[in-house]
């Protein structure tokens, strides 16, 4: 969400920073919709301030960010969102971790171009700016699909964490993809079965549950 034009320095210092340490590529794809992922009604309104988990993804505040409603001072409600949201305040930032995974989605409200990401991938950071989300402009608009989407970020690399920034207000997210990797389906599936065959084996060798007095 942008009120002042604040220069974009900073985000240019992250991605040269970030640039010659990092071997993946993170290229983000913009839905057309606000998505289908979680929001954070779990949350209290208010500075975040702990951690706390929606899902598989788990949020460790740093600094300077709040679960809001709406739109004032501290964030717009991302365009075609409801419920809670996260706003991350200038100079803000928090950590978000989760299972080991190539893939990541949210919707991004009010892009602006002093917002960052990185991704803490296996083979070094990688860092992203709002200006790296074409489509969308990193203008700050806040009641317009032209700076607010759903974003899918796939990765040549693994990773369990990333950290949002922002040094300006705000950067606003909602709607994440709490569910599952497919592998990580897979080897809940796996375990079923497993349970279910074990079950399966203890009734058919434990015989008739009767006997003749």
């Amino acid at each position: 969400m942008r009120k002042t034009n604040i220069a974009a320095a900073t985000a240019l210092l992250l991605a040269v920073t970030f640039a010659s340490s990092a071997d993946a590529a993170v290229i983000p794809v913009v839905g057309v919709d606000p998505g289908t992922g979680q929001n954070f009604n779990s949350q209290p309104l208010g500075p975040a301030i702990g951690s706390f988990a929606i899902g598989d993804w788990t949020f460790t505040p740093i600094n300077n960010s709040q679960i809001l409603i709406g739109s004032d001072g501290s964030g717009a409600q991302p365009f075609g969102t409801t419920g809670n949201y996260l706003s991350v305040l200038g100079g803000g930032s928090i950590d978000i971790s989760f299972s080991s995974r190539t893939s990541i989605s949210f919707f991004w409200g009010s892009v602006d171009d002093y917002n960052s990401i990185v991704f803490h991938t296996v083979n070094g950071p990688v860092a992203l700016t709002g200006n790296n989300v074409a489509p969308l402009l990193p203008t700050g608009c806040q009641n317009s699909a032209l700076c607010n989407g759903y974003v899918t970020f796939n990765s040549d690399d693994a990773f369990s964490k990333v950290t949002i920034s922002s040094s300006g207000n705000s950067f606003e997210l909602t709607n994440i993809s709490a569910v599952p990797e497919p592998s990580t389906w897979a080897m809940m599936i796996l375990g079923f079965l497993g349970l279910g065959f074990f079950g399966y084996r203890k009734s058919k060798n434990s015989g008739p549950a009767f006997r003749i007095a």
